[in-house]
């Protein structure tokens, strides 16, 4: 189970990484990255995949 949560982690940090170099700071929700959950973040990065960033 610690890898699992180890692993989520990694992503979270990995995503939020990406998303700054974007210019996204917070969420859609005004969540501040390092509070949103991983779904959130994952929902955040696929809109700057589809080009929708603001």
């Amino acid at each position: 189970m610690a890898m699992l949560l180890q692993l989520v982690q990694l992503r979270k940090e990995k995503l939020i990484e990406i998303l700054i170099r974007n210019g996204i700071y917070k969420t859609s929700d005004q969540k501040h990255l390092y509070d949103a959950p991983l779904q959130e973040l994952e929902k955040e990065y696929i809109k700057i995949l589809n080009g929708k960033n603001f």
